[in-house]
């Protein structure tokens, strides 16, 4: 009678799947660090682009536009004048918290683009605080790591 060979042994079987198993564990550590450092980048780049659009519309409407930041509801929104229609609302991450520095977190652009009140926010992602800083006049923003 002959003797065929098809298949893997039990062995070689296990051998494998610990490699598979162990190359999955690695890529699952090394994705997290990548997952917050892309929230974070995310987050301000929509808030900047956010911002950036609220200046541009009350430049070219004429019409003043506020910024509402609801922490507790990780919400901000846009509108015109203080109860106008809604331009933007956005969520965030409920990883991500904005805190009130010198600059409330409510604030206005004006008709020109000049923002009424200047000052910092602070934002806090994964345990890291930035403060994100609104300069007098031209309504400038910059965000630094603390």
């Amino acid at each position: 009678m002959e003797s065929r060979r098809n298949g893997f042994t039990l062995t070689e079987t296990l051998i494998v799947l610990s490699v598979f198993m162990a190359m999955s564990s690695v890529s699952l550590f090394l994705v997290k660090p990548t997952y917050h450092l892309l929230e974070k980048n995310i987050f301000f780049s929509q808030f900047k682009s956010d911002l950036l659009f609220a200046q541009q519309y009350a430049i070219s409407h004429q019409e003043e536009v506020s910024i509402h930041i609801l922490p507790q509801s990780n919400t901000y929104y846009i509108r015109t004048r203080l109860n106008g229609p809604i331009l933007v609302e956005r969520q965030y991450s409920k990883g991500i918290r904005i805190m009130e520095g010198s600059l409330p977190l409510f604030f206005q652009y004006t008709v020109s683009g000049n923002i009424k009140k200047f000052g910092s926010l602070y934002v806090e992602i994964n345990k890291q605080f930035y403060r994100f800083t609104i300069l007098i006049g031209s309504g400038r923003f910059y965000v630094v790591k603390e």
